[in-house]
């Protein structure tokens, strides 16, 4: 009877145990957007839109067909519209894509040989930046379900409607670095563009090796002269898209 009870003891704190890391880990990964979000807002830009980019690699044998139902299974999951998801196969390669008038969900299967597959994913969305943490949280079970080999980065952008000054340029540096923990590692200044790279305590899944020093945070501000607008992003681990 003593054993049987030990026993049970013994599950009941393996349990708890594992429990509190779910939470742990679900609390660490919700801490670091809440903070990238916020960051976004302390830097008072109109948003202009987000953009999450996701690649993963399947070492595993796959037909087309299968490749083919992942990535549709990965479009329809990201987005409630399911019948507007559309389909094309071109040798050994998948494109799914989806569009509303806020969203643009953009994915490419590729079939390199037997061993190996990619997945590839896009996702563009210029209403809303509350549902990042719920975006990319669905995508990252999504791609997890298929391989442990997943790189997700995620950027946020917005627009001044004038040419900043460098010191509020500076302040608005100082006001991210800070709420992110971060630590600036390196710059390029050009005229009219900053593109500055940080290690943030923050993102330690996400760290890059850069000039032998570890990044996971990029801040770009650029102004154009075309329409007098300056446009910042703030991404993890860097900017992936061209500005």
């Amino acid at each position: 009877m003593k054993l049987f009870k030990s026993i049970i003891y013994i599950c009941l704190i393996t349990i708890s145990l594992c429990s509190v890391a779910m939470i742990y880990g679900e609390t660490k990964q919700s801490q670091w957007i809440d903070k990238f979000i916020d960051s976004f807002e302390l830097t008072n830009s109109n948003f202009k839109f987000y953009n999450i980019k996701a690649n993963m690699m399947i070492e595993k044998d796959i037909d087309m067909n299968e490749l083919q139902n992942i990535c549709l299974l990965i479009a329809q999951n990201l987005t409630n519209n399911k019948d507007e998801v559309c389909l094309k196969t071109e040798k050994s390669q998948v494109y799914v894509n989806y569009n509303d008038k806020n969203t643009g969900i953009s994915i490419v299967g590729i079939k390199k040989n037997a061993k190996e597959s990619y997945i590839i994913v896009d996702i563009l969305n210029n209403k809303v930046y509350k549902n990042i943490e719920n975006i990319y949280t669905k995508l990252e079970n999504e791609l997890s379900e298929y391989s442990n080999d997943v790189d997700i980065n995620v950027c946020i952008a917005g627009e001044y409607t004038k040419k900043l000054k460098k010191a509020k340029i500076s302040d608005i540096l100082q006001k991210i670095l800070y709420n992110m923990y971060a630590e600036k590692i390196s710059d390029i200044e050009e005229e009219n563009f900053l593109s500055v790279n940080a290690y943030s305590k923050l993102l330690k899944e996400n760290n890059l090796k850069y000039l032998d020093r570890e990044i996971n945070l990029n801040i770009g501000i650029r102004y154009s002269e075309d329409d007098d607008k300056t446009m910042i992003y703030i991404a993890t681990p860097i900017i992936k898209i061209d500005y």
